[in-house]
């Protein structure tokens, strides 16, 4: 009888155990976290997922389910399921600077936090990436730049001395010519990949004013002149690459990091992805920043990703859980030891396996640079701007117009651009 009362006891116990109290669940039930992702060369869906492993093991009340997803269908995805407010990851990349109205605020939960505080990120990244409208909206995961590679060895047999940190614009497009050899096909350098970015910044061009009022002195401004002249001299010079050499050699699956390792392009604007693939192929090269206008302030084409819980999760704190550990020090330091990544926080960047090598030592140094990103992040109608204003790009890069139609050029652009500029901020309701 005693054991009977006692077997019967032991089960009433354990069924207490799982019953709800006061609405309170005793079991610890495990939490799923729906985890939307791409693959990258900086971390593969390999390294991802044994990450996510890591974490499971570690977190019995959280499993998080990773969904790896095309870079190129990435966007669209997000973009519809945050449309229609359901269906959407817990936690994702929220890359379109469209989607932060519809990420969770994490303001609370970073000052709970002892261990994240946007102190222990790169400052230019945390207030690029993470912050919008006076709201933590994210934690930016990685670092990239752009910057000149240069081949030491080109540069050795052309007998050009190196480029230094400090160069000019004009000492860019100098030091290409000097490099440039036709009967090799080998040319100097490249052109930069758009305008308004760093090298535009470097001269002191903006498109249009910081109220995103006024086009006229602004895109036409006299920095913006000297910056599209400073291109059609480099255009004019035969130093680089005509649109007509890219196009052909894209069909031969050639892009300037090709060209570049072959020896073909002696200096290139690429980044630290890039990096890895030169140290990986065995070229001798350097790095500078892009060369900049003396006296004037410093910018770097840089950029990072903001991973964000989704406002509308049903399990705020364990998606931040895995938010802060993905991109917390613990997550980024597994990226970085796994994969070919830079991580956003200084701390873990300095343990980089190459961190003594010159070149990480060089990208250190790009990444102290102001941001483009600072304005462009906070000017959203800055790429529909440009898109009314292209014709001066391409005209210039297509060798179409004279040096001296450049001013003239950008005047007649001013009209357009301003209406574009109109259509734009009443469209985002100013």
């Amino acid at each position: 009888m005693w054991q009977r009362s006692r077997f019967i006891s032991l089960v009433l116990f354990a069924l207490i155990l799982v019953i709800p109290v006061g609405g309170i669940t005793l079991a610890q039930d495990v939490v799923t976290i729906e985890w939307w992702t791409v693959n990258s060369e900086e971390y593969s869906e390999e390294v991802q997922r044994a990450l996510v492993e890591q974490f499971n093991a570690e977190h019995p009340n959280i499993h998080v389910n990773i969904t790896v997803l095309p870079e190129s269908g990435f966007t669209e995805r997000m973009t519809t399921t945050l449309g229609a407010g359901s269906g959407a990851p817990d936690v994702a990349f929220f890359w379109d600077n469209n989607w932060f109205p519809q990420a969770l605020d994490l303001t609370a939960y970073i000052e709970a936090d002892p261990d994240i505080n946007p102190e222990m990120y790169f400052e230019g990244f945390w207030n690029t990436r993470a912050v919008w409208q006076d709201k933590i909206v994210g934690l930016p995961l990685g670092v990239g730049a752009n910057f000149v590679m240069y081949n030491k060895d080109v540069f050795d047999e052309m007998g050009v001395p190196y480029p230094s940190p400090d160069w000019t614009t004009d000492e860019y497009i100098a030091t290409a010519v000097a490099l440039t050899d036709p009967e090799l096909r080998r040319w100097g350098g490249d052109r930069p990949r758009g305008p308004f970015r760093a090298i535009w910044r470097n001269y002191g061009a903006f498109p249009y004013s910081d109220d995103s009022t006024t086009v006229e002195g602004f895109l036409n401004s006299d920095a913006a002149v000297a910056a599209y002249t400073w291109l059609w001299d480099l255009v004019a010079s035969g130093a680089t690459p005509t649109p007509a050499d890219i196009e052909i050699l894209g069909t031969e699956g050639t892009g300037p990091i090709d060209l570049f390792l072959a020896g073909r392009l002696a200096m290139a604007t690429l980044n630290q992805g890039h990096v890895l693939t030169a140290v990986e192929s065995g070229v001798n090269f350097g790095i500078v920043p892009e060369p900049q206008i003396p006296g004037n302030e410093r910018y770097v084409n840089a950029w990072s990703l903001t991973a964000s819980v989704w406002a509308g999760t049903a399990h705020p704190d364990e998606a931040y859980e895995w938010l802060s550990y993905w991109v917390g020090p613990e997550g980024q330091q597994f990226l970085m030891e796994n994969g070919q990544f830079f991580p956003s926080l200084p701390t873990v960047l300095e343990t980089h396996p190459d961190a003594d090598e010159d070149y990480v030592q060089a990208f250190f140094q790009v990444l102290e640079h102001r941001q483009v990103a600072e304005w462009v992040n906070a000017h959203p109608c800055n790429s529909t701007v440009l898109r009314a204003a292209v014709d001066a790009w391409d005209l210039i890069n297509l060798g179409e117009i004279e040096r001296d139609e450049v001013e003239a050029t950008l005047d007649s652009l001013v009209e357009p651009a301003q209406a574009a500029l109109d259509e734009c901020v009443g469209r985002l309701g100013g």
